[in-house]
């Protein structure tokens, strides 16, 4: 007979299974409803695409922000890498607003990095900073085995004109705590809309510490007769694939260990009680233990708003995946919760009584009685997700049932057909868009070659690639060449989050520790051996603060150098790569090297063109 416990990691188990298998008014699409000529069901999808960008713009090590690179199987590797990160983000919360520098005291991650107590050393270290966020240039992280590129459709990025943020004043003693302070993140010389993130936490299991990060965002939208509020939440990302970012992060499957995002993901298989969520039947635990660190943070963001502009004509929750089961919770938690009337004591002047969730690729938020009862109160809400994504259509398989509690979607279901001639995941926000653009009217032929013209999403092999547009992933028909990075705007992409000096940083405080440790290696390694490694790394580190000469070719040269002094020596060749890649983007950041000129030499070239594994 199988206990409670096994029970529940039978059922993280198969979840586990099912997300390795992805990994990675009324609305319409009639034309009706729309806002700047896109239909609210593209809209709030293009807004989803949105909250992903300014996550991935957050990451401070966007070459290997989940420590992809360092998962190997029979080492401490990893386990070093994430130990070290620890201590190293505990420095830079300890140092706080020092140097006057622009992203000082605004690290965040696990709770040292905010100089607070109690840092969950489960969790994997993801650094974020807050002020790298800049909605009109893309964002690109090394997402695992490809080069993702993200960029938001220009009818919404181009029309923001201030973006501000809210998070913790001090470590919340409880949730919801109000205890937030606002700050200001950047303003555009034009546009209409503002717009205010927000940090939450995920990665909860019980009364566990969270890892904090950007959540997602409060969007007050110029429309033609007023303003529209968008109250945006983000999906998860964990990189390459759930088998390096949780289970090599665990020592039994279903342990709360790994990437936060994940944690938070597969806390889906149990319904529980959470009256602030909802007063009737149960909501999935997962998202009912994450959403609350966010509503303090989204209270504080919706009054600041409605100190500044007229009451929105309509309130929109979107969010896809997690996002999606973050927004259905929230949406929840106004219409059928206990933290409805708070929010309208808080913003008293918004018509809560109408909001209306759009999510897309939902998992399950809840049991059907809860759904029941949402859908009762909400009844114009609506759930878009394509044919054959298995987060949305494996959970209700009988199998399923018999190890994770019965649950229900929430809102209106609307299916839609998979894309022809698409391999992606039909789970990934740009094959919904591109399902959704499809199915528009043949009436409105020229708005979907408007908006389809503008790529959202690409996956890309190697760097080069992906400033040439040359993507791996679906392209929709008649589109252009996903060129979202390019050589126009990789230098300023770069430069938004201080790349080479945070690498740099990195690499000296915590890389060069690990490459240092015998426990990162498989087999017997001599120590004077691993000490050369070490101080190779900061010699490199050294070469990266220093000048190029003012002449190209000189300049060159020493790339070409530093490629010498890497290749072979540090005992993994793709180590070796993604350092020189890092060297190289670092330079291209502050200095007036091109790629076309990295591209003239086969060492530098080999460095933008090698592919991670």
């Amino acid at each position: 007979m199988l206990t409670c416990g096994r029970v529940q990691n039978v059922a993280i188990i198969i979840l586990t299974a099912i997300m390795i298998l992805v990994s990675s008014p009324a609305l319409a699409l009639d034309g009706q409803g729309e806002s700047e000529g896109a239909p609210e069901a593209v809209l709030n999808l293009d807004l989803c695409t949105l909250a992903y960008q300014l996550y991935h713009q957050s990451l401070c090590l966007p070459l290997d922000p989940w420590y992809d690179l360092m998962s190997r199987v029979g080492s401490d590797r990893r386990e070093n890498i994430c130990r070290f990160t620890h201590e190293y983000a505990a420095r830079l919360g300890a140092a706080g607003p020092v140097g006057q520098s622009p992203e000082a005291g605004f690290y965040s991650g696990p709770n040292a990095a905010r100089n607070w107590s109690g840092t969950n050393l489960n969790l994997d270290p993801i650094l974020t900073n807050y002020k790298f966020i800049d909605a009109r240039n893309p964002a690109f992280t090394r997402d695992g085995e490809r080069y993702l590129a993200v960029k938001a459709p220009s009818y919404l990025s181009q029309n923001i004109r201030v973006i501000d943020g809210v998070r913790y004043r001090a470590k919340p003693a409880g949730f919801p705590s109000n205890d937030v302070e606002m700050f200001r993140v950047r303003e555009y010389p034009t546009g209409e809309d503002h717009l205010v993130v927000f940090e939450g936490g995920t990665g909860i299991v019980g009364a566990t510490e969270p890892a904090w990060s950007l959540m997602g965002f409060v969007l007050m939208h110029k429309t033609a007769t007023g303003y529209d509020a968008h109250i945006v939440f983000r999906g998860s990302r964990s990189g390459a694939s759930l088998a390096k970012t949780v289970l090599k992060a665990q020592d039994v499957v279903g342990d709360a260990k790994g990437n936060p995002d994940w944690i938070t993901d597969l806390r889906g298989s149990k319904q529980i009680p959470q009256p602030l969520i909802s007063k009737v039947g149960k909501v999935t635990e997962g998202f009912a233990n994450s959403l609350p660190t966010m509503l303090g943070p989204v209270s504080q963001c919706c009054k600041y708003l409605s100190e500044k502009y007229p009451a929105p004509e309509h309130i929109f929750v979107t969010g896809h995946s997690l996002g999606a089961g973050l927004a259905t919770q929230f949406a929840s938690s106004v219409l059928q919760g206990g933290y409805g009337a708070e929010l309208a004591r808080q913003v008293p002047g918004w018509s809560w009584d109408k909001i209306l969730l759009v999510a897309y690729a939902q998992p399950i938020p809840g049991d059907p009685e809860w759904a029941q009862e949402f859908d009762k109160l909400s009844p114009s809400s609506q759930h878009y997700w394509v044919e054959g994504d298995m987060v949305v259509e494996a959970t209700s398989s009988s199998l399923v049932n018999l190890f994770i509690d019965k649950g229900e979607h929430a809102g209106i279901q609307k299916k839609l057909a998979a894309v022809a001639n698409c391999q992606d995941n039909p789970h990934e926000v740009f094959v919904i868009r591109a399902a959704l653009l499809r199915d528009l009217s043949s009436n409105f032929a020229p708005l979907v070659s408007r908006l389809g013209a503008e790529n959202t999403w690409g996956y890309y092999e190697n760097i080069s690639k992906m400033v040439t547009g040359q993507a791996v992933s679906y392209v929709f028909p008649g589109a252009p060449a996903p060129v979202i990075v390019s050589q126009s705007n990789l230098r300023q992409v770069l430069s938004n989050c201080n790349f080479g000096q945070q690498f740099g940083n990195w690499l000296e405080q915590v890389y060069a520790r690990m490459i240092a440790d015998k426990s990162s290696y498989i087999g017997p390694k001599f120590q004077s051996t691993l000490d050369e490694r070490r101080q190779l790394v900061l010699n490199l580190v050294a070469r990266m603060r220093q000048p190029l000469p003012g002449d190209m070719n000189q300049a060159l040269d020493g790339l070409v150098e530093d490629f010498k002094l890497i290749d072979g020596n540090l005992g993994l060749t793709e180590e070796e790569q993604w350092i020189y890649s890092a060297m190289l983007l670092g330079r291209l950041e502050n200095t007036p090297l091109t790629v076309t000129d990295l591209q003239s030499r086969p060492e530098t070239k080999s460095g933008l063109e090698s592919a991670p594994n």
